[in-house]
């Protein structure tokens, strides 16, 4: 393969790693937000 392929596949590796990465922070958020209603629906029935 010719160098200018592999520093292409390079980038693609790159910018695929920092889109799951920000794919990882955003479950982690909703997971977040989804938990915070769980307590707060929780919270309302005991009231």
């Amino acid at each position: 393969m010719s160098q200018k392929y592999l520093i292409r596949i390079a980038e693609l590796e790159r910018l695929l790693s920092e889109q799951a990465e920000a794919l990882r922070q955003k479950d982690q958020q909703l997971s977040l937000v989804e938990e915070t209603e769980a307590f707060l629906r929780s919270a309302l029935t005991r009231s």
